[in-house]
């Protein structure tokens, strides 16, 4: 069986081709990524603490304006 000498040269572009395909994946799926294996937080933690609702209107509006700030 013949080998051509360019054979070696083609098959490392292909492997040098295929890392960086593969690393420019998971550079770009990073956080999806980093998401799968880490708990998730508290949904309120991530409220802010300032704005106070108010649906004392007829069309259950939210008020995020309070004149009354303590």
């Amino acid at each position: 069986m013949y080998l051509d000498p360019g054979f070696g040269g083609m098959l490392v572009q292909v492997i040098v081709a295929l890392a960086t395909v593969g690393g420019a994946i998971i550079f770009s799926l990073r956080k999806k990524i980093k998401n799968l294996f880490t708990r998730k937080k508290d949904d309120t933690a991530d409220k802010p603490k300032n704005i106070v609702s108010k649906t004392d209107s007829p069309d259950d509006m939210i008020d995020t304006i309070d004149d009354d700030s303590n």
